[in-house]
């Protein structure tokens, strides 16, 4: 949003999916009592060694040792998007600063299944990129806009009757809805923008209204076809009637999902 509005995105505490557990599958397993960071398997919990873990908007890039351990060495006042990657695995997104670094992290990442689709590699920047220095999440954004929404195909997903499509978003900051304001995700004093809107062949599946991780909209299989279009929208400035002002957002990780219904249940 521009810059007769003051935006502070306050992270994590207020609302992101960056829930401290005992056992979180995808995410932020939990603090690890050997103070050491630690990539495993988030079914059997072993430790997986050699996984890329990169920081792309500061250009950082290191690797799980052979106990699954690894060191970030880096400077990260602004919140960023860190990311997971080794081979027969998902890729995994989490938002981190110095905040949430400040103690060591055991990330448990899951393997992937032969119906998995990645739709989207690194950040897509969706908006107009006019933007206050005090919009949320400014500080974050390394990239231009794509302009205000993203098109994107993708074959029909394998899934039998006992099974869910789901569209996964690993990622997700920027956003100045009401509910994020609600959660305080930001400091807006009156205004906020749309909810970010997601469509599949045309028909609308889901929203997105606060930042975060790990969310998951669940597709009506009775709405695919052999090849299907995703577009996701970012949000507008509800109280800007003399132009459109688009909300400046940055999605990461983006991909199809089959899952079992319980599965899909308990998320």
């Amino acid at each position: 949003m521009r810059k007769i509005f003051i935006f502070l995105l306050i992270y994590c505490v207020f609302g992101f999916s960056c829930v401290f557990a005992d056992v979180i599958s995808g995410k932020i397993d939990r603090y690890d009592t050997n103070y050491q960071n630690k990539i495993v398997d988030s079914k059997t919990q072993k430790a997986l060694s050699n996984a890329k873990i990169t920081i792309p908007e500061i250009h950082y890039t290191t690797y799980s040792d052979k106990n699954g351990a690894f060191q970030l060495n880096a400077d990260i006042s602004n919140q960023t998007v860190l990311f997971v990657e080794k081979e027969g695995y998902k890729v995994f997104s989490l938002t981190v600063d110095n905040n949430v670094l400040k103690n060591p992290l055991k990330l448990g990442i899951e393997q992937t299944s032969p119906f998995d689709m990645q739709i989207t590699d690194g950040v897509v920047h969706l908006g107009d990129n006019m933007f206050s220095d005090n919009s949320a999440n400014s500080g974050d954004f390394r990239i231009n806009a794509n302009g205000h929404f993203m098109s994107k195909t993708f074959k029909r997903p394998s899934a039998g009757a006992g099974q869910d499509v789901v569209i996964r978003i690993g990622t997700i900051i920027g956003l100045d809805t009401k509910k994020a304001k609600q959660l305080g995700q930001n400091r807006i004093a009156k205004v906020y923008s749309s909810p970010v809107e997601v469509f599949v062949n045309g028909h609308k599946v889901g929203i997105l209204e606060v930042n975060g991780d790990n969310h998951s909209i669940l597709v009506n299989k009775a709405i695919l076809k052999d090849t299907n279009e995703l577009v996701i929208k970012t949000g507008r400035n509800l109280f800007q009637t003399e132009y459109v002002d688009y909300d400046d957002i940055e999605l990461a990780n983006i991909r199809i999902e089959v899952q079992e219904k319980s599965y899909y249940a308990r998320h």
